[in-house]
């Protein structure tokens, strides 16, 4: 199992693509199409999104 980081990034939403922006490299970290994703669960302030073949995301939103 690969080992994730923290790190501070912006969410786009397109209707073609879901990517996470890297705010001090000002890199893309993640992206994947829309169609690609097979599911999500949600709460107060986070989210995981499902993709792929079962691959996940997990985002939080920043404090205040």
């Amino acid at each position: 199992f690969a080992q994730g980081a923290e790190i501070d990034c912006v969410l786009g939403i397109s209707n073609e693509f879901i990517v996470l922006l890297d705010l001090s490299t000002k890199e893309v970290v993640f992206n994947c199409f829309c169609g690609d994703v097979i599911g999500w669960t949600a709460d107060t302030s986070t989210i995981k999104i499902f993709y792929g073949r079962g691959d996940h995301i997990f985002i939080r939103a920043a404090e205040g």
